[in-house]
């Protein structure tokens, strides 16, 4: 376990050593990939993998860099140890690799809102702190979540925005679409697939194929 930018960067065993770089994939945990929890995911109790998202991020590992940027205000607010709080999300990504995907890293914000830092979405510092620690993309590829600062961060980064229902998502969504008319909405992440696999354009630099403003996938 290393720090940069202040946060956390946990290092998993999808990420290879030497390959060349590919398009990002970063993704939010709660909300996304796990259900998300009003008083926070505290307990290993409290996790339960949204249906689909495994086999998602599967398919993903498999031609993207995936990389999970997980706020842990849960952390800075002294409500539970790091220790454990990193336990729980090892268990998650082991899950998902032991289903066989293929995850280059995590990197988790432990602080609250209040500390300003650079990580916590909406800023982009966890994002950023991958693309230089692990040689992911940011540019070309895509930040999903499911909250209006999960698009804030992907965007600052240089990503294509994603915005799922699930979690917080259809709560956030119209705040969303008012402030990011080019994000995608989508009903949940194995319903957004088609748009994160697209190829992109030749010579479009990041423009991807299948990217509508406004685009609403049922």
């Amino acid at each position: 376990m290393t720090t940069d930018w202040t946060c956390v960067m946990l290092r998993h065993r999808g990420g290879r050593a030497s390959r060349a770089p590919r398009p990002a994939v970063f993704l939010d945990r709660d909300g996304v990939l796990i259900e998300n929890r009003d008083a926070y995911v505290r307990r290993r109790a409290d996790v339960a993998l949204i249906p689909g998202a495994v086999d998602a991020v599967c398919r993903l590992g498999e031609v993207r860099d995936v990389v999970i940027v997980t706020n842990q205000a849960v952390i800075g607010r002294g409500l539970v140890p790091a220790e454990e709080i990193l336990a729980i999300h090892r268990s998650v990504v082991g899950e998902l690799e032991a289903a066989g995907a293929r995850i280059v890293g995590s990197v988790v914000c432990p602080h609250e809102p209040a500390d300003r830092c650079a990580c916590r979405k909406p800023e982009p510092g966890m994002l950023l702190a991958a693309a230089q620690a692990w040689g992911c993309r940011p540019e070309g590829g895509w930040m999903v979540g499911d909250a209006l600062t999960d698009v804030q961060a992907g965007a600052a980064a240089g990503c294509r925005t994603m915005l799922v229902r699930t979690g917080r998502g259809a709560a956030h969504e119209q705040d969303t679409r008012r402030t990011h008319p080019d994000c995608v909405v989508v009903p949940s992440l194995p319903l957004g697939l088609d748009e994160l696999l697209a190829e992109p354009a030749p010579g479009g630099h990041g423009t991807w194929t299948t990217a509508f403003p406004d685009t609403v996938i049922d």
